[in-house]
């Protein structure tokens, strides 16, 4: 947990992880940077918090958060599994 923030209940952390859930799918829009960035940031994780629960290296977590980033779409999935989303293509 990030140290700037007070840590969170497990009831506190479900809700949390549900309003997240909420948002992101009110914005199919956003790009997956803003997805992973938004995720991480609103759990209040740090990157090798986040590279724990996701099993993805921090160095990649972090390029992932950035609007040039290219990630494999098996990083991705890893990522959004891990919180119970899906990728979606539409046309």
């Amino acid at each position: 947990m990030d140290k700037r923030y007070k840590p969170m209940t497990a009831i506190e952390q479900l809700r949390k992880r549900q309003e997240i859930l909420e948002t992101i799918n009110q914005n199919p829009d956003w790009p997956f940077y803003k997805v992973a960035r938004y995720i991480r940031t609103e759990l209040h994780l740090t990157l090798n918090e986040m590279a724990k629960i996701t099993k993805i290296a921090p160095q990649t977590l972090q390029k992932m958060e950035q609007p040039n980033s290219n990630p494999t779409l098996e990083s991705m999935m890893k990522l959004l599994s891990t919180f119970g989303l899906k990728i979606v293509i539409r046309y």
